[in-house]
C-alpha cells in the first residue's frame, strides 16, 4: 500500500508551538496579512527546530513502513523561510521517519493531484478539506484528530495502526 501523510499537526504539533511562539510575545491575533507574514518570517525556523511529534508516530511509522510506502506530502515551502525545506528534512532525518519521498509546496497543485500522481492508497491529513479533496479521487482518507460528516476519522498514530492493519 502506498500511503501519504502530512506533516503539520498530523505528524508534529505544529499549533501547539505556534500558540507557545504567540503567547510568549503577547499575540493574540495578527492585525494584518504583513504583521502575520514577519512573525512567522522571523519564527518559523526556530518553530520547526522545536517540533514535537504526536505520541507512537515513530513506531507506527516503522511498522507501517514494513509492508507500505510512506510519503510526505505538505504544503510547508519556502514562503517564509528559505530553510524550511532543509529544516524539515533535518527534522525527519534526525528523528529516523521512514518515508520513501518528501512532497512540499503541494497546495500549489494540491494534495488531491499530487495524491493521484503517486497513486497513493490512503492519505492521512488533520485538515478536512484535504481529505475530502482527496477523497474525490477515489483515495481512502483518514483525517486526523479533528471530525467532519462523511470522514473516516482517527483520533491517535495508535489507531492508524489499527485501520492500516484492518
Amino acid at each position: 500500500m502506498r500511503i501519504a501523510i502530512d506533516f503539520d499537526d498530523t505528524i508534529v504539533k505544529t499549533s501547539d508551538k505556534i500558540r507557545e511562539y504567540l503567547n510568549k510575545y503577547n499575540i493574540k491575533e495578527f492585525t494584518n496579512e504583513d504583521e502575520k507574514y514577519e512573525f512567522y518570517k522571523k519564527h518559523i525556523d526556530d518553530i520547526t527546530n522545536e517540533l514535537e511529534l504526536f505520541d507512537d508516530v515513530i513506531d507506527v511509522l516503522n511498522k507501517l513502513s514494513i509492508n507500505n510506502e510512506l510519503y510526505l506530502i505538505t504544503a510547508r515551502s519556502n514562503y517564509y523561510s528559505d530553510n524550511i525545506k532543509d529544516l524539515t528534512i533535518k527534522f525527519i532525518k534526525e528523528n529516523k521517519l521512514p518515508f520513501k519521498e518528501f512532497y512540499f509546496g503541494c497546495y500549489e497543485i494540491g494534495k488531491a493531484i499530487k495524491c493521484e500522481e503517486l497513486n497513493i492508497d490512503l492519505f492521512i491529513d488533520d485538515y478536512s478539506i484535504n481529505c475530502l479533496e482527496v477523497s474525490k479521487k477515489g483515495i481512502d482518507t483518514l483525517l486526523f484528530q479533528n471530525k467532519y460528516d462523511n470522514l473516516k476519522t482517527v483520533n491517535s498514530w495508535q489507531d492508524i495502526l489499527k485501520y492500516v492493519e484492518g
